[in-house]
């Protein structure tokens, strides 16, 4: 479930540098309320400095914010040159300039303890871009067991030839994912019934029942419960909401949801490897998986509906008998399109599409890059026509429903 993103200012723990980082003039800074942090100075100005954290990123923070100490080391540094560029990091998470075959973590994610506090039942872990906050005591080797997906899905989408790249919520460093042992306070923190995650951007944190990561409760020991993969699709899906929260407030809300449903719809390995090849096979699993009728034929949203409904009108639907299954299916499948099948099939539409509205201020911009870089001239009935042809060739038919099934959140009371 995607809310409005609220800016929560915030000074927040270092994470360890991407490989080959090399930050400058790097100190401990103290906050006015005893946390510390690794950084360099940029530059001051004013009432306000700027820093660099140990992952490169920049933050300006009240002055106020640090101890008088680091407020006499900004005064004798005012005059200062900015400090040099971090490099850029060679992970292998740049943008491919084709569609990958196979995406795969190339070991088992490094882990941090970063803080255990029995007292207060916190108990706070690090893998290289996140932080699993969790009430219970977990242990570095079960959090690098869970942490794969987390990781490999932050590959994924930075891979994919979209450029989307994945960065943390604004003032943030690093993803946060809070773990919930009991389903009550999971259910508290704001999370659905019967969820297996929750991304809440309002938040600026994935939610996850230990449950549905495979770990359970042995007494008072915390175990993998290694057969347990049932919820990695929705949680794919969730962190893939995470990875692209930047773009949240300026996509449709059908690619909003498409895009998670199309990550979540591949073959994922738990040892962190996410496949694509058979993408064909795999929509057709997908889209039999999501059908009312055995799989025989997928019933799509009206387009113009589907291509045009908003936030409000898309949850007002899903409490509808069947509407999850045809909105969700509806949206991976005309997401599958524009990817796949559309012009020449190398997605270079939609890339141009995100590269427009990637800095659009408002839904009139949105709106003029879909006519510009989807539609292209195409009225919504010749393009449903090739919508469903171009899914027949890939082997899934589908037939339109008649427009009006996601109704006006108003008329839906």
């Amino acid at each position: 479930m995607n809310l409005k993103r609220a800016l929560i200012v915030s000074l927040c723990f270092a994470i360890l540098s991407p490989a080959g980082a090399q930050a400058p003039a790097v100190r401990t800074w103290t906050s006015s309320d005893g946390r510390q942090i690794q950084a360099s100075l940029v530059s001051a100005s004013g009432d306000s400095v700027k820093i660099r954290l140990t992952n490169g990123s920049e933050a300006v923070v009240p002055l106020t914010r640090f101890s008088a100490e680091d407020q006499a080391y900004v005064k004798t540094q005012a005059t200062a040159p900015p400090a040099a560029p971090v490099p850029a990091a060679t992970d292998g998470s740049a943008a491919l300039q084709t569609w990958p075959r196979t995406v795969a973590l190339a070991d088992r994610p490094e882990i941090v303890v970063v803080r255990e506090d029995e007292e207060k039942k916190e108990f706070v872990y690090r893998s290289p871009h996140y932080e699993f906050v969790c009430d219970s005591k977990l242990g570095a080797n079960v959090v690098r067991e869970f942490g794969r997906m987390f990781e490999a899905t932050w590959l994924l989408n930075c891979q994919l030839p979209l450029n989307l790249q994945p960065k943390p919520e604004r003032l943030r460093e690093i993803f946060l994912a809070r773990l919930f042992t009991n389903k009550e306070d999971y259910m508290a923190a704001g999370a659905l019934e019967g969820s297996a995650g929750v991304y809440i951007s309002g938040q600026k944190a994935l939610m996850v029942p230990l449950k549905s990561l495979g770990v359970r409760l042995a007494g008072s020991r915390v175990m993998l419960d290694q057969g347990s993969t049932e919820d990695n699709g929705t949680l794919i899906h969730e962190i893939t909401h995470q990875m692209m929260n930047h773009w949240l407030p300026v996509l449709p809300t059908w690619y909003i949801e498409g895009s998670a449903e199309y990550v979540e719809m591949l073959d994922y390995n738990s040892n962190g490897r996410f496949s694509l090849i058979g993408l064909n096979r795999l929509l057709k699993t997908y889209a039999s998986r999501m059908s009312r009728n055995g799989g025989k034929t997928f019933q799509m949203i009206d387009l113009q509906e589907l291509m045009t409904i908003d936030s409000d009108r898309w949850a007002a639907a899903l409490a509808k008998d069947g509407m999850a299954l045809e909105n969700y299916g509806s949206a991976c499948l005309l997401t599958y399109f524009f990817y796949h099948l559309d012009d020449k099939g190398d997605a270079a539409h939609m890339i141009a599409f995100l590269r427009e509205v990637q800095n659009a201020k408002n839904d009139a911009e949105t709106e003029a890059a879909v006519k510009k870089h989807l539609l292209r001239e195409r009225a919504y009935p010749a393009l449903a026509e090739e919508v469903k042809k171009a899914l027949r060739k890939e082997g899934v038919d589908i037939e339109w429903l008649p427009a009006g099934q996601n109704v006006p959140a108003s008329s839906a009371q």
